[in-house]
């Protein structure tokens, strides 16, 4: 139900029907309707969450672009597979699992950037939790706008977010990470 309506507008009543039981019962397991959200927000968020890291963990041996493509079509499988959990967390606003989603992934995707960068001999700091964040914030929001949103193919949305991730890791160059960072010392 919060998936398919919202979690602003999933009420008691409608949860209950939907789930065979009583408003009664909801309340006296959950205590209210935002502790109900709350958890099922958290709980979509710890397996979307969990599925990632084993991706991360998986490709940390892979070549840095293939590791990126792998990680991007493993999101699209993910929403594939799990659309309404992905709802629950993008699909109607910003406030509920939205940010705690960013939280929890962008950490790991700048550790990776700085890696890499680390390799190539380009030391980025704050610069990689900002190009995290874009890459982060474009394959999610492909994702979001094909299953909620405009309803296009789940495949088709997937090749966009790869070629656009792509795009952006061959042309973000090192110097403009680190003017990002070095813009950041000055404040």
């Amino acid at each position: 139900m919060i998936a398919e309506v919202g979690a602003d507008r999933a009420t008691m009543t409608a949860i209950a029907e939907r789930g065979a039981t009583t408003r009664v019962t909801l309340y006296a397991h959950f205590g209210s309707r935002d502790d109900l959200v709350a958890r099922v927000i958290s709980r979509e968020l710890d397996t979307f969450t969990s599925f990632m890291f084993r991706v991360y963990d998986e490709s940390e041996e892979m070549p840095y672009g293939a590791r990126a493509r792998y990680s991007v079509r493993c999101l699209f499988d993910y929403a594939r597979n799990h659309p309404a959990g992905l709802r629950v967390l993008m699909g109607h606003r910003e406030g509920h699992g939205n940010r705690r989603l960013y939280a929890a992934l962008e950490p790991r995707i700048s550790a990776r950037l700085r890696k890499n960068y680390a390799e190539r001999g380009t030391r980025i700091a704050a610069g990689a939790d900002a190009l995290a964040s874009l890459l982060l914030g474009m394959s999610l929001d492909v994702a979001h706008r094909a299953l909620i949103v405009d309803g296009a193919g789940i495949d088709a949305a997937c090749d966009l977010a790869i070629t656009a991730t792509m795009a952006v890791l061959r042309d973000v160059r090192p110097e403009q990470l680190q003017a990002l960072d070095a813009s950041l010392g000055q404040r």
